[in-house]
């Protein structure tokens, strides 16, 4: 007998069904709008949890997602009998739920009333189990074997056919579950999939052959018989997949339609017909993205389209002249130059190998009033030259310290370990972590800590745990435990202070030679292996220089992909400063998830041509 009981008791408005969490001697009810469990497998065993809808106060809330979130026993799916100052709970069945694997939606009710969904991880992906809330679960499956577990094209005109085949043939089940009806007049419907890929090709190849599924055109599928391999069927079918791309989607630019624009007529160099089409394109979406992604093989002339494009989108804004940031690989920043002049004969190119030289330009550029520029005028910068900055070393050092009496006693040391110079609190070594209850009834996370030992800092920064737990920030006020030192040419305030009375005293006495010889006469600029004298342009263009930039185009975009590296952190900062992004790549993806897994958000999919 099913453990289940939705139904137990007519719900009326004088018995709502209901939701309740005990733990610790203590409970919390919700009002329960959905509910839908999967059965145990065993008879020891509770029903788990897979959707609730539920509304109720805030700590009531609270109280129950945090016990599902730590996997518990205490919920219980009844009833209330309205009494004199609320309801009183009666328990249909007993629930549980499993540890960290339920997602939760804040969502409107009836009468603008908060409510709660909570859904298993089992139910958003479409693979077990599918959840229709529009009382046609017939489209939801047609939906699922169209996706990537089944990769079965269904016409919607076979929805209802292969619905009916799937339950009569076991695929399908449809489970029990409670809902309120004048909530949800088209009903809810949870199915459970029981069928694997080859199974689905199965039954849907054996109702083609019955003739229980016919095609809008007469075809028999021989002419597939003959195709082995999928560059074969590409040959044969291009003209048909593009033909039904073209039916679906209306982009932005269509070359076989649209003209390329008109200005790329005037450069000394003309574009191919293709090169025009892709940098027309982009420069469309740019008027309503900010960024943008050119993917071509070698040789297409990324270069041109990326320098073609931003001219483009300024010229149609009636702009001659735009600031434009090139991130490039060091090898390429000498051709930059000599394709933007080839292109664009009047642009003013400025070649960045040293940071002061754009800090320089900036510094007259503001001086001078920030006038807005004339001419297109790019900054052909290298990732190294980008990325480039001084070491970064701790702030913090192992402190070990008794009182006498520790001493003697040979207690503890009143400090021990590596004592933040913000808060003065010790830097922790996060051992566990769990989510319990606080006094309010809300979820909190609980960490289990300890001070971190002598050779746990290490001399690398690290902001997750590895080898050893992360050193890059505080964990009791998030400050920073590192910060960029250079050598500097007085080891100390004192010693430059000395320095600084003997130019003061030159200077009041007038004494123009003797400033002249004392500032000559300082002690050179000491050099240490690992610790240049040198800032990232990158940092100076993230503090100084925000929307500076109206455009930066960026080359080889694949290269700058990695995960917290300091090429990857200057992409994302430049990104966030610039007013358009476009980058560049003839390997966006090179068949493995690692190619794009840490690809910067901040970029969107590639522009239609």
């Amino acid at each position: 007998m099913s453990s289940i009981q939705f139904n137990k008791v007519i719900e009326t408005n004088e018995q709502p069904k209901m939701m309740e969490v005990y733990l610790e001697q203590s409970w919390q009810n919700a009002f329960c709008y959905a509910l839908a469990c999967e059965e145990p497998e065993r008879n020891h065993m509770k029903p788990k949890l897979m959707m609730a809808i539920i509304s109720g106060s805030d700590s009531t809330l609270q109280s129950i997602k945090a016990a599902i979130d730590i996997g518990s026993d205490g919920l219980y799916f009844g009833f209330g009998k309205k009494g004199l100052t609320g309801y009183d709970f009666v328990r249909d069945f007993q629930i549980s739920s499993d540890k960290g694997s339920y997602e939760k939606f804040p969502i409107t009710i009836n009468n603008n009333r908060k409510a709660l969904a909570i859904v298993h991880d089992e139910l958003l992906g479409n693979r077990e189990y599918v959840i229709s809330f529009e009382g046609d679960p017939a489209e939801d499956i047609r939906q699922v074997l169209g996706g990537g577990k089944y990769g079965l094209h269904i016409l919607p005109e076979w929805k209802d056919t292969i619905y009916q085949a799937l339950i009569k043939r076991g695929y399908l089940e449809e489970v029990e579950l409670y809902f309120d009806k004048g909530l949800f007049p088209n009903g809810i419907s949870l199915l459970k999939v029981n069928m694997e890929e080859e199974q689905a090709d199965t039954l849907i190849s054996e109702l083609v052959k019955a003739s229980e599924l016919t095609f809008p055109r007469e075809g028999t599928g021989s002419a597939l018989e003959s195709t082995d391999d999928l560059t074969t069927y590409m040959q044969g079918y291009v003209n048909d997949m593009v033909a039904k791309v073209s039916e679906e989607v209306n982009p932005t630019h269509n070359p076989m339609t649209d003209q390329s624009f008109k200005h790329f007529e005037s450069y000394k160099r003309e574009l191919f017909p293709v090169q025009a089409h892709v940098s027309t394109a982009i420069a469309k979406r740019l008027k309503e993205q900010k960024s943008l992604i050119i993917q071509g093989e070698m040789s297409t002339g990324k270069t041109t389209m990326l320098v073609a494009l931003a001219d483009a989108y300024y010229k149609e804004k009636q702009k001659e002249g735009y600031f434009a940031c090139v991130l490039v690989p060091p090898s390429l920043t000498k051709k930059w130059p000599e394709e933007i002049k080839e292109i664009i004969p009047n642009a003013v190119v400025h070649v960045i190998d040293e940071t002061k030289k754009l800090i320089q330009f900036h510094r007259d550029w503001t001086n001078s009033g920030r006038p807005k520029p004339t001419k297109p005028t790019f900054f052909v910068i290298s990732f190294t030259i980008m990325r480039g900055d001084c070491a970064n070393v701790p702030v913090v050092e192992f402190e070990r310290i008794k009182t006498m009496h520790q001493v003697k006693h040979e207690a503890k040391p009143y400090r021990y370990g590596f004592y933040c110079p913000d808060c003065g609190k010790a830097h922790q070594v996060i051992e566990s972590s769990t989510v319990q209850l606080n006094e309010n009834g809300e979820e909190e996370t609980v960490h289990h800590k300890r001070s971190m030992g002598p050779d746990e800092f290490g001399e690398t920064r690290r902001l997750h745990n590895a080898q050893k737990p992360a050193n890059a920030y505080c964990t009791e006020c998030g400050s920073s435990l590192w910060t960029k030192k250079v050598p500097t040419r007085y080891s100390s305030f004192k010693e430059w202070a000395k320095h600084e009375r003997k130019i003061v005293h030159a200077a009041n006495d007038k004494n123009s030679k003797l400033v002249k010889h004392l500032q000559d006469s300082q002690p050179e600029m000491p050099k240490m292996v690992g610790r240049p004298r040198r800032i990232a342009t990158i940092e100076y263009i993230r503090r100084k220089m925000n929307n500076f930039f109206d455009i930066s185009l960026i080359d080889e975009i694949h290269e700058l992909k990695a995960g917290n590296s300091a090429q990857g952190n200057s992409l994302g900062s430049l990104a966030a400063v610039s007013k358009k992004v476009v980058g560049g790549t003839g390997t966006l993806f090179g068949g493995k998830a690692e190619d794009v897994y840490y690809r910067a958000p901040c970029f969107s999919t590639s522009a239609t041509a």
